[in-house]
C-alpha cells in the first residue's frame, strides 16, 4: 500500500479552521451566549497570532490552545446538532478549497494511492469534507461525548505537530505501508516529521521555515 497524506489547514484548505468556524457560527446562528464566552476567552490570543507574534512552536501551541478553548463552545451540546453545524460548515469549506491540492487529491486517488486527509481539525468536519472529496481515510481530532453530549472535562487527543505521525501510523500499524513511495502535502514546519517520513514529500505554500528546509533538500514546492 502507497499513501498519500494531506494536511488541511493552509493545504487542502487556504485558510486556519478556527477563525472560518467562529465566523461560521454566526452565520448558521448558533446560540449568541456560547459564543460570546468564547470569543473573549480567544481573543487575545488570535490577535497575537494575526500580527506574527507566535513564531516556530510556539504557534503550533497557539492552534492547540486555541482548539481546546473553541471546544469549550459545544459544551453539553447534542451529538446531532454538533454534526449539523460541521456538516453546513463543510458545505461553505467545500466552495474554499485549494484547488491545485484537491487535484492533487483525486490524481493520487486514480494513481491507486489510498488518499489519507490528516488534521488537527475536528473529525467530524473533517469526513464530511473527505466525504465529498472522496479520501480513503480520515484522521482528526474527535470530540468526547457523554449520555450523546459533547463532554468538555476529558482532554483532547489532538492531531498536530509530531502527533501527526503517531496517528497515521497507528492508522496503518496492521497494513504494509510503502513508505517510501508514498507521498504527503503540507504547509508548515510542524509537518515536517510527515514530510521527511515518505519518499515523495509536497511543500504547498510553505511558510518560510519550510521552505527552506524544502529548497535544501530538494523537495517538490506547489505554489498555488
Amino acid at each position: 500500500m502507497k499513501l498519500a497524506v494531506f494536511d488541511f489547514d493552509g493545504t487542502l484548505f487556504p485558510e486556519d479552521t478556527l477563525p472560518f468556524l467562529i465566523k461560521q457560527w454566526r452565520a448558521q446562528a448558533m446560540p449568541l451566549r456560547r459564543f460570546i464566552g468564547t470569543c473573549a476567552s480567544m481573543s487575545g490570543m488570535y490577535a497575537r497570532y494575526r500580527l506574527g507574534l507566535y513564531p516556530g512552536d510556539a504557534r503550533e501551541h497557539m492552534r492547540r490552545m486555541g482548539l481546546e478553548r473553541f471546544t469549550r463552545i459545544f459544551r453539553g451540546m447534542d451529538m446531532r446538532n454538533v454534526d449539523a453545524f460541521f456538516e453546513k460548515s463543510a458545505g461553505m469549506i467545500a466552495k474554499r478549497l485549494n484547488a491545485p491540492v484537491a487535484a492533487e487529491a483525486e490524481k493520487a486517488k486514480r494513481q491507486g494511492f489510498h488518499t489519507v486527509l490528516l488534521s488537527g481539525g475536528y473529525q467530524r468536519l473533517l469526513d464530511h469534507v473527505g466525504a465529498a472529496l472522496g479520501f480513503d481515510s480520515v484522521i482528526g481530532t474527535a470530540l468526547h461525548y457523554t449520555d450523546g453530549r459533547v463532554d468538555v472535562s476529558k482532554p483532547l487527543d489532538i492531531v498536530s505537530g509530531a502527533d501527526k505521525l503517531t496517528h497515521l501510523r497507528g492508522r496503518f500499524c496492521d497494513a504494509d505501508v510503502d513508505w517510501q513511495a508514498s507521498t504527503a502535502y503540507a504547509d508548515s514546519l510542524s509537518d515536517l516529521p510527515l514530510l521527511q517520513l515518505v519518499g515523495v514529500p509536497v511543500a504547498v505554500n510553505p511558510e518560510p521555515p519550510l521552505k527552506a528546509q524544502a529548497e535544501a533538500r530538494g523537495w517538490r514546492i506547489l505554489i498555488c
